[in-house]
């Protein structure tokens, strides 16, 4: 079985009403994905505010000046040509939904679609730019969607997708054990799978993740409690899976290795 790959997103949530928000500038981005980073992230899933380019590439020297995770850009509601904009701060790679973004944050909604069109491009730009895409899967239908790309010539393995369960809104999917096992026997050849879920039963999927020789997604963003009512940090959430996956003999992967199995050059 390959290393874990531990991927971070440590960024404020979305979800959870009453949670307050305490890493918005960069500065304070940087600290805690070093401390993950230093806890056994490979990865550091970020975010800036869609049409400010000039924060995305704050954050980005922030957090490279503090430790050598690679980077992902999220996609942060952001269309091609505003990508387009962030993309030539080489982060190692970028977030691509393969389906409909369609989620109920507090305060508001979000709906975007992403047509075939958009996603060529998108894999285009990736091309010309030595960037990684990684692909956002909410449903079976979106695999589709990965090899119609790769069938069409504009993606190669190996692919590196996240799958999403419990995110509230129209691409919601239960975050059980049952989802888990029929998503994951779906996965594409040459894929790499990370789990990511909200909800108290984050820990079974990220466990089972573990086990069944996946790669997981922790951190504030996506699910902020360790259980439920007790808040921890990015770096706790990191060094808590990191723990798991020691108890079932699974070295956690350095960014050399992660940058390996994921044919990443530096």
């Amino acid at each position: 079985m390959e290393k874990l790959i531990i991927t971070c997103c440590a960024a404020d949530t979305s979800m959870h009403p009453g949670v307050p928000a305490t890493i918005v500038k960069s500065d304070a981005l940087a600290v805690e994905v070093e401390k993950a980073y230093a806890a056994g992230a490979a990865i550091a899933h970020i975010h800036a505010p869609p049409d400010e380019p000039a924060v995305w590439a704050e954050h980005t020297r922030a957090i490279r000046d503090r430790c050598g995770a690679m980077i992902q850009y999220g996609i942060s509601t952001q269309n091609p040509a505003q990508r387009k904009a962030v993309i030539g701060n080489h982060p190692e790679m970028i977030s691509v939904a393969l389906g409909a973004h369609n989620l109920s944050f507090i305060g508001r909604d979000l709906m975007m679609v992403h047509p075939r069109e958009e996603l060529a491009e998108l894999m285009r730009m990736c091309r010309d730019n030595g960037v990684k895409p990684e692909f956002e899967v909410t449903g079976l239908g979106e695999f589709w969607m990965l090899n119609d790309l790769a069938e069409k010539g504009l993606v190669e393995p190996p692919f590196l997708m996240t799958l999403f369960f419990g995110r509230p809104g129209g691409s919601w999917s239960p975050a059980t054990m049952e989802e888990f096992l029929h998503r994951t026997a779906s996965v594409p050849d040459g894929a790499f799978y990370v789990t990511s879920a909200t909800g108290p039963r984050h820990l079974l999927l990220e466990s089972m993740a573990v086990m069944s020789g996946g790669h997981v997604r922790v951190g504030t963003e996506d699910e902020p409690y360790l259980r439920p009512g007790v808040p921890g940090s990015n770096a706790d959430h990191v060094a808590r899976i990191g723990r798991i996956a020691g108890e079932f003999g699974r070295p956690v992967a350095t960014v050399a290795e992660a940058r390996a199995l994921l044919a990443i050059p530096q």
